[in-house]
C-alpha cells in the first residue's frame, strides 16, 4: 500500500484508547467521617476517537501541517547515492520532535508478543505496558499514536518532495538529451553532407584524370600499360 493510501486510512481508522484510572480520593477526605461511604474508584469508560483527532489532541502538529522544504544552500541529487532513507533525518526536517516512547519502540513490544496471541491480548499486554511506564516516563497510547500517525504523514511529505526533485531533475537532463540529440542529428546531417562532397569531388577528379589520361595516351609508345597496346 503506498503511503498516500496508508495515511489516508490511518487518519480515518478508529481508536479505543485504554480507560484511565480515576484518582484515589486523599486520606484526609477517607476520614473524614468512618461513618459515610466513600465511592469507589472506578476506572472511566473506554475513550473511541479517529488516529486523526488522537493526533490534533496531542501536542504537535496536525497531519496537514507538516511538510518538508526544499533545501536551498545547495542542490543535491534527489536522493542519497545508495538510495537509502535516513528516517531520523526526514523527521527532523519535518518539525517533528522525540519522544518519549516512540512508536518503533511500541513496533518492538508488539513485534515480540507471540502471533497466535487474540489481538484482544495483545492489545491490553501493549497497552499495560505503556500504562505501567507512562507513570515514569510521562507516555501513554495516545501519544504513540500520534507519534506514528506524524512520522507516517512526514515520510509522505518526504515522498512528495523526492517526486518533485526527481521530476525537475529528470526533465532538466531529458532537456539535455534532446539538445544533445539535435546536435547530433545536426552532425549526422554533415557527415552525409560532406560524404556526398567528397563522392562528386572523387567522382569529378576520376573524370578529369581520365579525361587527361588521353593526352598521356596520345604521346606515348603503344606498349606496357598504354591503353592502345596489342594484347
Amino acid at each position: 500500500m503506498s503511503i498516500k493510501n496508508i495515511l489516508r486510512k490511518a487518519a480515518s481508522l478508529v481508536v479505543e484508547l485504554p480507560p484511565e484510572a480515576a484518582p484515589e480520593l486523599s486520606a484526609s477526605m477517607s476520614s473524614f467521617s468512618d461513618d459515610i461511604p466513600m465511592p469507589e474508584s472506578k476506572p472511566a469508560p473506554a475513550a473511541t476517537k479517529s488516529v486523526e483527532q488522537i493526533i490534533k489532541e496531542t501536542p504537535g502538529p496536525n497531519l496537514d501541517q507538516i511538510k518538508i522544504a526544499e533545501e536551498t544552500a545547495t542542490t543535491p541529487a534527489p536522493t542519497a547515492p545508495d538510495g537509502k532513507v535516513d528516517y531520523q533525518s526526514v523527521y527532523q526536517r519535518a518539525g517533528l520532535t522525540p519522544v518519549a516512547f516512540s512508536a518503533e519502540q511500541a513496533l518492538e513490544v508488539i513485534q515480540s508478543l507471540p502471533s497466535t496471541l487474540p489481538i484482544e491480548v495483545r492489545r491490553a499486554t501493549v497497552n499495560a505496558t505503556i500504562a505501567a511506564m507512562g507513570k515514569a516516563m510521562g507516555v501513554d497510547t495516545a501519544g504513540v499514536i500520534a507519534d506514528a500517525g506524524r512520522k507516517v504523514a512526514a515520510l509522505s511529505a518526504y515522498e512528495d518532495l523526492l517526486t518533485h526533485q526527481t521530476s525537475t531533475y529528470v526533465g532538466t537532463l531529458e532537456m539535455k538529451i534532446l539538445e544533445l540529440e539535435t546536435q547530433i542529428a545536426m552532425h549526422r546531417e554533415e557527415i552525409q553532407k560532406t560524404q556526398s562532397l567528397l563522392a562528386t569531388a572523387v567522382g569529378q577528379c576520376d573524370a578529369e584524370s581520365n579525361r587527361l589520361d588521353e593526352v598521356l595516351e596520345f604521346f606515348t609508345l603503344d606498349t606496357g600499360a598504354s591503353s592502345n597496346a596489342t594484347a
